[in-house]
């Protein structure tokens, strides 16, 4: 993952993060992840995993879709 990359996916989560109200240590115990590691993650330090996503995602209550940045629209 390139660094623009983890950049956008890093503000997904925490966009999503922040919509829910919930802290990161919140975040942390209900996705399963180690607070020291979503700290980093969201830090920039390391690449998400899909697998990190979709926990992410389910202790959030929202689809991992919506935590993937967009890609731009194709010209046909």
């Amino acid at each position: 993952m390139g660094t623009e990359l983890r950049h956008l996916v890093a503000a997904s989560v925490e966009a999503a993060r922040l919509h829910a109200g919930v802290s990161l240590g919140w975040l942390a115990d209900r996705s399963g992840l180690p607070v020291e590691t979503l700290d980093g993650l969201m830090r920039e330090q390391a690449d998400f995993t899909m697998v990190d996503l979709a926990r992410i995602a389910e202790a959030l209550d929202v689809a991992v879709t919506t935590l993937l940045p967009c890609s731009p629209a194709e010209d046909l």
